[in-house]
């Protein structure tokens, strides 16, 4: 590499999470050289502009690269998540990435970092520090880590107005509040908006001091069944069993969610509001019970503007008053990006290739690219899955990833491979019971009966709505 060129075999535009794994798998299984170029100061994308409070909404263990380990599996003592396996922090996960790059891929002398810098996709990188251009050369492809990038509070643009004087402050701001003024008012229904209330509530703010504002109610994942460690197999493996036969039973889209419900898989906030909102979110019971303490909710659709004394949203207008703190939690977490096809002849774009495991289908990809030559059994394998924004997408992107996971099966290599990944841990799990575990082989059958009547049953449902 020339002072002027920056020249690898492969060119990794983006340092995130996605960006990461997929780097780490394709160094593991070949001597390719890689160039990684990212506009942040260090590795790790969003996780550095996090609020100070975010966490794992999943075990850690599910998270990172393949090859280094993120978090211990310890079990939480106390809290609103007693008994459940830890989650990282963001603290945690800045310092893990950091870690990957200066141990795992700098050492090998096959991987170099640019970090403050931009690529133009023309084929130029520039330094965000210097302002100095350079020509880039990826000898075999480059790689965009950041078409499905996770947008975050304190970078993305607000979408509604406000008076002067208004304080509306993103989330990662909420932890350096002066307590000039204790009412609050949560704008947004995702995962930040659900962390911040349980963070007011947990710092001993008052329910009655909050006002939620909910555009759209959500379902989320109950978390005490997605942990998939041998300590956790009968409740993880049960509640994957009890899924599948739900879609199997179900007469309609709605009635997939409904039976899900009734089975303890899913959760939502108000038990008489059907949701219309699914980014695959967990919450455990207990954080859903104090999220309930909130009776100030309003479903008047988006904000539109806020004024001292009144809020004007989609459906109507709600008053208000000028010593509340706004907080905004409407940052769009994964933003809806089309799917299209991953591999090109001289391009790569990270996507989705089984529901909610990110990184797991970065790191398939990686695997992907570096033990199979042709680009159409690539993209045969690995068809793309958007996120999904709504209940009845998530019956989509179950689908794909069935027939993707259908599809890795008939690769003897890539079978065996995603059996071993630690980030696969329920594939992994299920591979290493033993025969001779009567009791757990009867869960793993029962799933199995039942995963081929789910797909029939969710391929119907899909073509009728």
């Amino acid at each position: 590499m020339s002072g002027d060129v920056i020249e690898a075999d492969y060119v990794v535009v983006g340092a995130g999470a996605a960006g990461m794994a997929f780097a780490d798998t394709l160094l593991h299984h070949g001597a390719s050289t890689i160039a990684i170029i990212d506009a942040g100061h260090g590795p790790g994308g969003h996780w550095n502009d996090s609020y100070p409070f975010v966490r794992l909404h999943l075990p850690s263990h599910h998270y990172g690269v393949e090859s280094r380990v993120l978090g211990d599996n310890s079990i939480v003592r106390g809290g609103l998540n007693d008994g459940l396996l830890s989650m990282a922090s963001g603290v945690d996960i800045v310092s893990y990435y950091r870690n990957v790059m200066e141990h795992t891929f700098l050492p090998t002398g096959r991987v170099s970092y640019f970090p403050m810098t931009r690529f133009d996709w023309r084929g130029h990188a520039t330094s965000l520090v210097t302002g100095k251009t350079r020509a880039v050369k990826a000898r075999r492809k480059f790689v965009d880590a950041t078409y499905a990038a996770v947008e975050v509070p304190s970078t993305h643009n607000r979408k509604f107005r406000t008076e002067e004087g208004i304080r509306c402050i993103p989330v990662n701001d909420l932890a350096r509040t002066s307590g000039e003024r204790h009412r609050y008012c949560l704008i947004g229904a995702g995962k930040t908006a659900v962390d911040a209330c349980l963070w007011l509530l947990e710092n001993g703010a008052d329910a009655d001091c909050i006002r939620w504002i909910v555009p759209r109610d959500a379902w989320w994942i109950n978390r005490s069944n997605v942990q998939f460690t041998p300590e956790f197999f009968e409740t993880s493996f049960t509640s994957v069993a009890d899924q599948l036969e739900a879609i199997g039973e179900a007469t309609s889209i709605d009635d997939v969610f409904l039976q899900f419900e009734r089975r303890g898989l899913w959760l939502r906030l108000d038990r008489s509001i059907t949701p219309t909102m699914f980014h695959g979110s967990t919450i455990s019971k207990p954080e859903l019970e104090k999220l309930r303490l909130v009776r100030d909710v309003v479903r008047k659709g988006r904000v539109q503007a806020i004024h001292r004394d009144r809020i004007v949203l989609d459906e109507g207008t709600v008053p208000a008053s000028d010593d509340w703190v706004y907080v905004d939690c409407t940052a769009a977490g994964i933003p809806p990006r089309e799917a299209k096809a991953i591999f090109e002849p001289e391009k790569i774009t990270l996507q989705w290739v089984k529901w909610g495991r990110a990184l797991l289908s970065a790191a398939v990809l990686g695997y992907v690219e570096a033990t199979i030559d042709s680009d159409d059994l690539k993209n045969d394998l690995c068809q793309p899955i958007s996120p999904p924004r709504t209940p009845a997408d998530w019956v989509g992107t179950f689908i794909t990833t069935a027939r993707n996971e259908k599809r890795w099966s008939s690769q003897k290599n890539l079978a065996k491979w995603v059996r071993s990944s630690r980030l696969d841990m329920s594939s992994r799990t299920a591979s290493e019971v033993s025969p001779d575990d009567s009791g757990r082989m009867a869960i793993l059958q029962r799933a199995r009966k039942a995963s081929q009547a789910a797909m029939i049953n969710a391929t119907r449902l899909l073509a009728d709505l």
